[in-house]
């Protein structure tokens, strides 16, 4: 009696949960895309000031990253 009792409430917990756990994943997902384009935007902008201030006369160098060459300009 005590294992039907055990796989009647592991059932109905199950059928609970399954959804919100669906919908927990959903909420996820949606939001890492947020962050994902987000971080494009940001990445956009920093490339962009980037290239002005190479326009400008202050080369990158080839192994320097976009943050570490705007950060030289801003030093200098």
């Amino acid at each position: 009696m005590t294992m039907e009792l055990f796989v009647s409430a592991y059932t109905t917990t199950s059928l609970v949960m399954f959804p919100i756990l669906v919908f927990i994943v959903i909420l996820l997902i949606r939001d890492l895309g947020k962050y994902s384009r987000l971080s494009e935007k940001i990445n956009n902008v920093l490339k962009n000031l980037s290239e002005d201030i190479e326009d400008k006369g202050f080369k990158k160098d080839k192994q320097e990253s976009l943050l570490s060459h705007i950060s030289r300009f801003i030093n200098k």
